[in-house]
């Protein structure tokens, strides 16, 4: 029995997999790509760039910027893990070198910005609504998480905006 055709795409595969994670933990130890990388965030050998995958990343946000799952309120880093075929802990450990922040803090920033677009192109919305059209279970965590990522209550930003747009009528 000839093996040949089987164990030619075999090895081929590893000697392709092996050159692009030296490529990748080559560039990354070259070049710092991330917010979380310039500020001078400390990593561990085991949570470096070997360990994490910038295209893996990229991957996420295009999916969160397309796809919007954020707005279900029982989105969990299971359900994002199992659309982009990775683990959990691999995919937690990515979004945490590359973004800076935790998978919650991720999924709410990404909930604060759709409502502040919400809010934008109605400003008619309470925050309530607010906070349960961009997926928050309560509105004590929407006031929560839009204050970590505005530095500000989302009541005083829309009064903010309201304003603004009294005065400056488009």
């Amino acid at each position: 029995m000839n093996l040949m055709p089987f164990f030619t795409p075999v090895v081929m595969t590893g000697v392709y997999l092996l050159g692009r994670r030296r490529a990748l933990r080559e560039s990354t130890q070259r070049q710092p790509t991330s917010l979380a990388k310039k500020e001078g965030n400390t990593e561990s050998q085991a949570d470096g760039p070997g360990a994490v995958d910038q295209f893996l990343y990229d991957r996420c946000c295009r999916y969160m910027a397309d796809r919007k799952p954020f707005l279900v309120e029982s989105f969990s880093l299971g359900d994002l893990a199992n659309v982009l075929f990775t683990n959990k802990v691999y995919l937690s450990k990515t979004i945490n070198y590359y973004s800076g922040k935790n998978f919650r803090n991720y999924i709410n920033y990404y909930r604060v910005m759709y409502a502040m677009e919400l809010f934008r192109k109605n400003k008619s919305l309470t925050v309530t609504e607010l906070g349960s059209l961009a997926g928050f279970h309560s509105g004590t965590t929407f006031n929560q998480a839009f204050k970590a990522v505005m530095q500000e209550s989302p009541s005083t930003w829309c009064a903010r905006l309201r304003k603004k747009n009294r005065e400056y009528p488009k």
